[in-house]
């Protein structure tokens, strides 16, 4: 997969997750919050599978708003991470010759996403893609909170978001050097503002991270 391909991926996800979530809105705030984060990852999730599926080979896709749980592997949804892509090949029981046993023979994505803007809750996250071997890697913060810098205008804003996302991504670069080489760090809003007017503008920031530099795709 291109960057440009990572970054359509995500660009869809972002829309279909929206889409999704439109009427969203009337409920608790709490549970507007989670639904529109469990669309994100789904959308995501979903976006992956039908890029990632090959005629021929095994490919599951794993995250936790599955309908329902893969079988083979005791019906779970989520294998500890919030979305992994992984190669599946299969060996015989001990217990009996006739039955497979599945087990993940390569893993192609891994994705964590954290919305929580604490510095903490951002590289404990990324943490976790350190730990993972993956071909390929996603990292997804939620951008600034727009709200907490009224009165703002729309170029102090935005200058006021990029400053925010490099402050970020230099704490983050340390990290996301041991993910490997194909990492990739994505800043959507925050779900909590998912219904203003002016997220219809906006798209995704995504970065790729070469030869020790990010590079805005």
């Amino acid at each position: 997969m291109t960057d440009s391909d990572v970054k359509d991926m995500i660009v869809r996800a972002w829309e279909n997750a929206r889409e999704s979530t439109q009427d969203a809105g009337n409920g608790d705030e709490k549970d507007v919050h989670t639904d529109r984060s469990k669309a994100w990852v789904c959308a995501l999730a979903k976006e992956l599978e039908h890029r990632c599926k090959k005629d021929g080979e095994d490919i599951r896709v794993f995250w936790k708003g599955m309908e329902e749980g893969d079988k083979d592997f005791e019906g779970r949804k989520e294998l500890l991470f919030d979305v992994s892509v992984c190669q599946v090949k299969s060996t015989v029981s001990f217990h009996d010759r006739q039955t497979p046993r599945h087990f993940v023979d390569n893993c192609l994505w891994l994705v964590e996403s954290e919305f929580d803007s604490a510095s903490m809750a951002i590289i404990v996250d990324l943490s976790k893609l350190v730990m993972g071997s993956s071909k390929m890697k996603l990292f997804v913060a939620g951008m600034p909170l727009w709200n907490s810098w009224k009165g703002k205008s729309a170029n102090d804003l935005e200058k006021l978001v990029k400053d925010r996302e490099k402050e970020i991504l230099k704490m983050c670069k340390e990290a996301a050097n041991r993910c490997g080489e194909h990492f990739y760090f994505c800043f959507i809003p925050h779900p909590k503002v998912w219904h203003k007017p002016c997220i219809e503008e906006y798209e995704p920031s995504i970065w790729v991270l070469k030869k020790d530099r990010w590079r805005e795709l």
